[in-house]
């Protein structure tokens, strides 16, 4: 088979890439197991415009980077341009962001600021959510233009609208191959049958599974190439289902990372489920499941000590966030890009930036001299279509 663009990885990046390729008349095609397996699957569904990367009191360059993101996915969201999001369902128009009573004048002060007037708003104590109604909240409510997404919703629609392009692929089995112009892809179909795929260019979008695509050729070359590297930075969330509100929120602490990120899901059974990054999240890396679910009942009794827990059941799962390397491990700021004979390396960094990564790898791409199909693309319907993954909730 031969195309114009093979993207390998079927999260939010490699999507969002697809449907606007397809949309500009390229043939391209998609390769992966399961949609959004990895982390796609395992967001939290919020599109961040830089907020709580501006929690130490100062807009960094992170915040800048990922201002104007919200705008964009709303776009999509209302059907304008090559991504309708249109049949994806939206958890939160925006969240909250709630602070105790002893934050301090300098992080009030920010609050107030030109900086930050734009992208949150104060919320009226008359309008508080039921749950910040108790006579032992003492603290603040922001709300912040931010909206949160149902993931599985938007692997859903991205799916339907792109399935003619989608292959589904042993992905174990699968790997680049050297070619006369590059690199190709032999993939391995889940009935056994190899598909020989030659592509002008091949762009790997599949996080941690860019590792283990670029290892495996480098391992045939002698002396070894030089590719681009990736870390990770792990991530042990935590889920909490019982009978709980809908929340969508980020308590605030001293620190430069929320004391909690809280979202609210529902599981198969339609069972409510608080899934919890921030600190805990961070905290927890490396440790026993059991260790890091009681420091965030800990800490959710500290800020809610109004709600009750009791009864209620508790998991974790671990994420790697896979991203280009950073010297310091860090974590970066934009998208990361980078380029070897007619292969495109890519990390989104944040589900949030995927219109920001299409648009560079659109440019990295340049002018694509359509080619001579050994193998119509429509065909590709007559090839297995990849599921979407299963959201956490339930798989745990």
């Amino acid at each position: 088979m031969q195309v114009d663009v093979l993207i390998v990885g079927g999260g939010i990046a490699g999507l969002w890439l697809l449907a606007e390729l397809r949309a500009q008349g390229v043939n391209a095609l998609l390769a992966t197991d399961e949609l959004g397996k990895g982390q796609t699957i395992a967001s939290q569904g919020i599109i961040h415009g830089g907020t709580k990367y501006a929690l130490t009191g100062k807009v960094t360059g992170a915040t800048l980077a990922i201002g104007d993101m919200p705008r964009l996915w709303r776009a999509a969201l209302n059907g304008e341009g090559a991504v309708d999001l249109r049949k994806v369902k939206v958890l939160a128009e925006s969240q909250l962001l709630w602070t105790s009573g002893g934050i301090g004048s300098r992080m009030t002060g920010f609050f107030a600021s030109k900086a930050m007037q734009s992208r949150m708003e104060a919320v009226p104590r008359d309008v508080y959510p039921e749950l910040f109604r108790h006579s032992e909240f003492h603290g603040g409510l922001y709300r912040l233009d931010e909206p949160v997404l149902d993931v599985p919703s938007l692997l859903e629609t991205l799916r339907e609208q792109l399935a003619d392009a989608l292959v589904q692929v042993d992905v174990q089995g699968s790997g680049l191959q050297p070619s006369q112009n590059g690199y190709g892809y032999q993939a391995v179909l889940p009935n056994g049958q190899v598909l020989a795929i030659t592509a002008q260019q091949i762009i790997l979008t599949a996080g941690a599974g860019n590792e283990a695509l670029l290892t495996s050729i480098a391992c045939r070359r002698q002396p070894p190439l030089l590719l681009p590297k990736m870390q990770r930075r792990p991530l042990q969330m935590v889920m909490v289902r019982g009978n709980l509100p809908l929340l969508y929120a980020h308590a605030l602490g001293m620190s430069d990372k929320p004391r909690a990120t809280i979202t609210s899901h529902r599981d198969k059974h339609g069972k409510t489920v608080w899934y919890i990054g921030g600190q805990p999240a961070e905290q927890g890396v490396g440790k026993p499941a059991a260790g890091v679910i009681a420091a965030t009942q800990h800490e959710l009794a500290q800020l809610l000590p109004w709600v009750d827990f009791t009864g209620m059941a508790w998991s974790t799962w671990h994420v790697d966030r896979a991203e280009g390397c950073q010297p310091d491990g860090s974590r970066p700021d934009q998208p990361m890009v980078q380029r070897f004979a007619n292969v495109t390396v890519a990390w989104p960094t944040k589900l949030a930036f995927a219109p920001m990564l299409a648009a560079r790898l659109r440019t990295e791409l340049g002018a694509l001299a359509s080619v001579e199909t050994s193998f119509d693309i429509s065909a590709a319907e007559l090839l297995p279509t990849p599921p979407v993954a299963p959201s956490i909730w339930d798989v745990r």
